[in-house]
């Protein structure tokens, strides 16, 4: 019954398409400008980067001791969540999968650090949403704050695990050669790449097209489907700040596409992931409302 609803579905959006073509057409053009001008700039050097770090697991260095101590998780963790405030989505899930299939992090310690590791990065929301939306860096600091703290009130609220050994004796690949970890890095940070960006075009050609026939266009609606829409849409208010810090919360069905693209291939489930993305949101909205008197 399913497949069947699927199948038809899938038959509705094609009829759609091709009764929208030159609008579907209009968006595939705005989504692969989007993604020349503004994803892969700000995406692909973090995502060769982090790659690189985890191919000859560095990073991890005793420094981070403190913080990994702060979220309940190893080093290697916490060099994770780190990468994920920094790179913007999808690095922090893309880092936790690496370090999980190169045994790493237990599949224990990667479920749980998909819960809080995978976030927006400064480059998106001090631009996009920052100067992008409100025109003020500011508010794109605020909002950045906003949701750092969101991110470190789900990992608090989690469970502590007890310390264990990520990885059973002998089981942790040795570390590449420098040259090699750099070509096989930037190639699966080009792979990566083109997984972000199909998702980014699709999800606007969806977005516009079922904006046209429904009529629906709220900006909340939109930063559901795809972030960067949604957002430059909000109203440049205190209401529009609380509205861009739970879309940043939550990512979008965009962004959720491409962690699951970057997570295939391994056991780790969706399902939590996602529930902690809209209690992300949740908690967002609720620590952006009195921090919004600062604009």
């Amino acid at each position: 019954m399913k497949g069947r609803l699927a199948a038809w579905a899938c038959l509705a959006a094609l009829g759609l398409l091709l009764a929208r073509s030159a609008e579907a057409a209009q968006a595939v053009r705005d989504g692969l400008a989007l993604c020349a001008g503004s994803v892969i700039p700000a995406l692909f050097p973090f995502l060769a980067v982090s790659g690189l770090l985890t191919a000859l697991d560095a990073g991890a260095s005793p420094a981070l001791g403190p913080l990994a101590r702060l979220l309940g998780c190893s080093r290697a963790g916490a060099r994770a969540f780190l990468l994920g405030l920094t790179g913007s989505y999808p690095v922090g899930a893309r880092t936790v999968a690496q370090l999980y299939r190169r045994g790493g992090i237990s599949r224990r310690e990667a479920c749980r650090l998909l819960l809080f590791s995978n976030n927006c990065g400064p480059a998106f929301i001090l631009g996009v949403a920052g100067l992008g939306c409100f025109g003020s860096l500011r508010a794109g600091v605020l909002l950045w704050g906003v949701h750092i703290l969101a991110a470190l009130v789900i990992a608090l609220a989690l469970p502590r695990q007890a310390a264990e050994p990520s990885e059973r004796p002998g089981s942790v690949p040795a570390r590449p050669p420098l040259v090699p970890a750099l070509i096989a890095a930037v190639r699966d940070a080009a792979g990566t790449m083109v997984y972000i960006c199909g998702f980014v075009v699709f999800f606007l050609v969806l977005l516009r097209v079922m904006g046209r026939v429904t009529g629906l266009s709220h900006p909340v609606l939109s930063g559901a489907v795809e972030l960067t829409q949604g957002i430059l849409a909000l109203p440049h208010t205190r209401r529009g700040f609380v509205w861009a810090a739970g879309l940043l919360g939550w990512g979008g069905l965009s962004v959720h596409g491409q962690s699951a693209a970057v997570l295939s291939g391994t056991d780790l489930p969706m399902g939590p992931y996602l529930a902690a993305k809209a209690a992300h949101a949740a908690v967002s909205v609720l620590l952006a409302w009195p921090v919004s008197m600062c604009l």
